[in-house]
């Protein structure tokens, strides 16, 4: 009737979601709260995460500034 969800296995919980001929079939392995499909974009729970760009910016930033003051240091 319903597709067992969280059942402990080798590496940690298992999920399963029904397919369209309603046989349970195991969510993808990243999936940690249980699934719509067999997708990693089918997980429930929290969304994947994004890459931020601004710490890489930052250091850029730091990196350019110390080379400027160690060129206008030596000029």
């Amino acid at each position: 009737e319903s597709c067992p969800d969280g059942i402990l296995g080798e590496r940690g919980p298992i999920y399963k979601y029904a397919d369209a001929s309603r046989e349970c079939r195991p969510c993808h392995e990243n999936c940690t709260r249980g699934c719509l499909g067999p997708l990693l974009r089918d997980c429930l729970g929290d969304a994947l995460p994004v890459s931020r760009k601004t710490p890489t910016v930052i250091v850029v930033m730091v990196v350019g500034g110390l080379f400027l003051s160690c060129s206008c240091v030596l000029l």
